[in-house]
């Protein structure tokens, strides 16, 4: 008798506790997915998806990588026939190839501290090289496998991936040959002019139907497309609120006004840098690469634009409360508009006749971080500094 009751108890207590075990249960597998989900590297796509043609003819494997780096947000024209140059150059296309056609050995591809032994599309070699091997394995695929190869590239080569992305958003032909093969390829410097060669070549043949404006200013060196004024944009790094009417006209606009055409000389103002490591289609990024095509450059490093000012009169640049043609102009906080936590940067083009007003050109006001260049009519005032580079 004691024994049933026991057991009767003991069932009770089951049927008592079932639906809260359950609930925890459930809780319990909640916690794992969200702690399993915050500990992977959600800063790097595991998506495999790109596919690649294989063909020995090299123009439909052009075409293939072609429309793959097409889908990705950001990406020109000119920064993907850059990439094209390159890889020509490196392999022809031929994502089977081995660094002076020699014959693939597992034992010495997997050897980091050999170099010399290139392999792919891009000719990985060293530890890039082992990389890409132990990548094509935990994909169970090929290592001659060019999609795989370009998902490597783009996704899962460490830092190398954040430099191709930021080739690929170039918006300059040359330029973003250049920067590929110097900060990319790593490739030897005396291929430059081929390299580039390639490039425009890949350019004209894809690039024709394009209505992008980032391509048509890669041959142009000039922005052609009617003004547009925008009321707010703001971005990490630097940004503006152009709603503000700033200076006397304030508005941005997309080509040169009227009054200062005559007044700038240099209007390449789509010239970019292989050495600039700001972030691309930010103010300063675009600030680095102007300053260098005006021949006065400043360095890398300076801060977000509100602190150019400061840094560069620490580090010994010339500074002025006042403009001057061709150095570059820091914003505060919230001067003029500026973010109020980045500030913003800029590059002072022209005065005006009566020395009341001078014009800006600038980048990520006009289509957030795209790198479209515009133009703002300004005054003088609170929280501006002037810097004259180098």
């Amino acid at each position: 008798m004691q024994k049933q009751l026991v057991s009767h108890f003991k069932h009770k207590i089951l049927l008592f506790l079932a639906p809260y075990l359950a609930f925890f249960l459930v809780l319990l597998l909640i916690v794992m997915a969200l702690f399993y989900q915050n500990n992977n590297n959600d800063c790097q796509s595991t998506d495999t998806t790109v596919t690649v043609t294989t063909s020995a003819d090299k123009e439909v494997v052009a075409k293939s990588i072609h429309d793959n780096l097409k889908k990705i947000s950001g990406v020109t024209e000119a920064g993907i026939a850059g990439y094209l140059g390159n890889t020509e150059n490196e392999s022809g296309f031929n994502a089977s190839i081995v660094q002076s056609n020699a014959t693939f050995n597992e034992s010495t591809a997997m050897n980091a501290s050999i170099s010399g032994y290139a392999l792919g599309l891009n000719q990985w070699d060293n530890s890039r090289r082992v990389e890409l091997l132990n990548y094509a394995k935990s994909q169970d695929k090929k290592w001659s496998d060019a999609g795989l190869q370009l998902d490597f590239a783009l996704n899962h080569d460490g830092t190398n991936a954040d430099l191709l992305k930021q080739g690929l958003k170039m918006t300059n032909v040359n330029d973003a040959t250049e920067f590929l093969r110097a900060k990319w390829e790593r490739g030897s410097a005396g291929t430059t002019a081929t390299r580039q060669s390639y490039a425009r070549a890949w350019y004209a043949k894809f690039a024709s139907s394009s209505s992008n404006t980032a391509v048509d200013t890669a041959t142009n060196g000039t922005e052609t497309t009617q003004n547009t004024d925008n009321t707010t944009n703001n971005s990490n790094g630097c940004a503006t609120n152009v709603a503000q009417g700033m200076g006397t006209s304030g508005a941005p606009v997309k080509e040169i006004p009227s009054a200062y055409k005559s007044k700038i000389k240099d209007t390449n103002f789509t010239a970019t840098s292989s050495s600039n490591t700001y972030p691309f289609g930010q103010c300063t990024w675009y600030t680095y690469n102007r300053m260098q095509e005006l021949g006065t450059p400043v360095e890398n490093a300076l801060g977000n634009g509100a602190d150019w000012g400061a840094n560069a009169k620490a580090k010994g640049y010339k500074t002025d409360s006042q403009p001057h043609v061709g150095w570059a102009v820091s914003f505060s906080q919230g001067a003029d508009g500026a973010d109020p936590t980045y500030g913003h940067v800029a590059v002072v083009e022209a005065i005006s006749d009566d020395k009341t007003h001078f014009l800006v050109s600038e980048c990520n006001v006009v289509a957030s971080e795209t790198g479209t260049v515009s133009f703002r009519e300004l005054t003088a005032g609170q929280g501006v500094t002037f810097i004259q580079g180098k």
